[in-house]
């Protein structure tokens, strides 16, 4: 039995096919592509772990569907998309036969500490005693401190990856620690203008307040 790895399946969501250049014709076989993938490695005594956006723009019947036709016995990280607004977890979502749903979590694998959340982090438990970090959300747009990997589908050729395939790319980003700093940087750099923008609106406010 082996453990995978996985996050922004979005089933049912039109927009990945454009946003995130998804190479299919429709959702439809979007969605077939997805648990085709799935279950081409992941059997039904493995377990998977989904950071989170599950489904989209989907029935629950629907949702239901995709879910019992995956194999594995899975636990759900939630992400952005499996809320309401107002903060409540999706029914469709909950009704469903989770191991578990959850905001974050914690797993071992032989003595590797990994945390699991839906979100990247810049610090997490046990970071700085060699603990790895699994996240979603991102897409691939935003990479992650050393040590810590985008197991999204979009990141990970549309599929599952198992833990020790994580924890191989974790030790990579490791090794290449330098690389992936002057990475961050330039992204943070890049994003400035942004919090001017936003730095002007705030002193705007606080005037007229």
């Amino acid at each position: 039995m082996t453990t995978f790895l996985t996050a922004d399946t979005h089933f049912g969501h039109g927009t990945m096919l454009t946003a995130q250049k998804r190479p299919f014709a429709s959702v439809e076989e979007m969605n077939e592509a997805l648990i085709a993938n799935w279950n081409a490695v992941v059997h039904p005594k493995d377990t998977v772990w989904h950071l989170g956006d599950f489904a989209m723009k989907m029935q629950a019947d629907q949702i239901a569907d995709v879910f019992r036709r995956l194999n594995g016995r899975k636990h759900l990280i939630l992400g952005n998309h499996d809320y309401y607004k107002d903060g409540t977890v999706l029914p469709a979502l909950t009704r469903l036969p989770w191991e578990s749903i959850s905001a974050a979590a914690q797993i071992t694998h032989d003595g590797q500490r990994i945390m699991l959340s839906h979100y990247a982090h810049w610090a997490w438990n046990q970071s700085h005693r060699g603990s790895y970090q699994a996240y979603g959300h991102n897409h691939g747009s935003l990479p992650g401190l050393p040590g810590s990997v985008d197991v999204g589908v979009d990141c990970q050729g549309l599929k599952p990856i198992s833990v020790e395939e994580f924890i191989r790319q974790a030790e990579e980003t490791v090794i290449n620690a330098e690389k992936r700093v002057d990475l961050l940087v330039e992204i943070l750099a890049n994003r400035l203008g942004h919090y001017r923008e936003m730095a002007v609106a705030i002193r705007k406010r606080r005037e007229s307040n």
